[in-house]
């Protein structure tokens, strides 16, 4: 069976040939692994999740991996700075570092921000500018007619309505302490946020959203022991703009299916998701309180796809074995396979202490083990 083939069935909740695999990974991690396999092959294809770099196509294929991504391009006109302190900008005006495998934000635009006049009159880049989408179509194209590949296609920027307040643009205390205190300050920030994401949206899918199976997008809600905000705040001031975001994605391109992004422990939050449009949620953190795959599948399963699941804190981590990984994958499998909606990944980007000899291992074994029917 092809890839798409075998993702579509999956997403429409059949059981094909196996599951299918995707691939998150840190930079240094997939560089650790390169040089391991001592890949030469040219890494011509964008990939990263949380940074932009490349990977090959050879990588791809042997990790069997059964999707390839389309990534809408920075603006030409924008020329990034070094500053004094070793930061970078972005186009969109937030600052940061890389500090270890991830690259964080250390200043916001929005930080000293008091009034919703301020925000109303921030320019955001524009996302008409013709750069956006050079090579854009002809790669989305080539994937769709010429590859056998499901394609996922990410907008450029930050996503969401409320990530990008708090981790970009405003600052994480700050932005919480809005919502509570100043919510007419944090709703401006957020109606700015979907402005941008609706417009980005409408440049991308209007060009590319025919060769697309799936449109990736995200908002972290959780952490290791529970939600960021109460599910009441999230109801009351998050919920509607991620209403009004995913409609219009799904408004814009009917066939494709919707990747969510959120990490942590977000149970209580995802009937809510599957109300705003979601279909497949991502990275099912197994670790994260609540998010027991078992339960999850029992009670979400007939309507979202899970994807990731992997356990990267544990199993994948520097202390983990070969037989913890197998074990993993086996566990995820049993509990997440039956019926199809599961496509295997790790939960979340591969850090730098999981081995080459550990993601060599996932893979393959989950391409032993991941076949239909599952075998415990």
């Amino acid at each position: 069976m092809k890839s798409r083939e075998r993702v579509i069935r999956t997403l429409n909740h059949e059981e094909p040939d196996r599951v299918p695999l995707d691939y998150w990974t840190t930079p240094a991690a997939y560089e650790n692994l390169r040089d391991y396999l001592k890949l030469k092959a040219p890494e011509t294809q964008e990939w990263g999740i949380m940074s932009n770099w490349k990977i090959s196509e050879e990588m791809l294929n042997r990790l069997r991996i059964d999707f390839r991504r389309v990534y809408m391009n920075p603006s030409s006109s924008f020329e990034m700075k070094t500053y004094p302190d070793g930061t970078t900008d972005s186009e969109y005006g937030f600052r940061g570092k890389w500090f270890g495998p991830y690259w964080e934000v250390t200043h916001f635009p929005w930080a000293e921000f008091t009034e919703v006049e301020q925000v109303e009159e921030y320019e955001w880049p524009d996302a008409d500018d013709p750069s956006r989408m050079e090579g854009v179509v002809e790669w989305a194209n080539y994937l769709h007619e010429d590859t056998d590949y499901a394609t996922i296609g990410m907008v450029g920027g930050p996503w969401g309505a409320f990530e990008i307040c708090e981790h970009y643009m405003r600052g994480f205390d700050k932005f919480l302490i809005d919502l509570v205190t100043n919510k007419k300050l944090a709703e401006a920030m957020m109606d700015k946020c979907v402005d941008l994401a609706l417009d980005m949206n409408r440049v991308f899918l209007d060009e590319v959203g025919e060769y697309l199976d799936i449109v990736q997008v995200g908002d972290d809600l959780g952490h290791q022991h529970g939600l960021i905000i109460s599910p009441k705040m999230y109801r009351d001031l998050i919920k509607p703009r991620h209403k009004k975001i995913y409609s219009e994605i799904h408004r814009r391109a009917p066939h494709v299916k919707l990747l969510y992004h959120s990490c942590g422990a977000i149970e209580p939050l995802i009937g809510d998701l599957i109300d705003v449009g979601v279909d497949i949620l991502n990275p099912i953190q197994p670790l994260a309180k609540g998010m027991e795959s078992e339960s999850l599948k029992k009670k979400y399963g007939r309507e979202l796809t899970f994807h990731g699941g992997i356990d990267l804190q544990r199993a994948m981590a520097e202390h983990g074995t070969l037989n913890d990984i197998r074990q993993e994958v086996d566990t995820r499998l049993s509990a997440l396979a039956s019926g199809g909606g599961y496509i295997l990944a790790p939960s979340h980007n591969i850090q730098p202490d999981s081995t080459p000899e550990k993601i060599l291992e996932m893979y393959d074994y989950a391409i032993k083990k991941g076949t239909y029917p599952i075998s415990d």
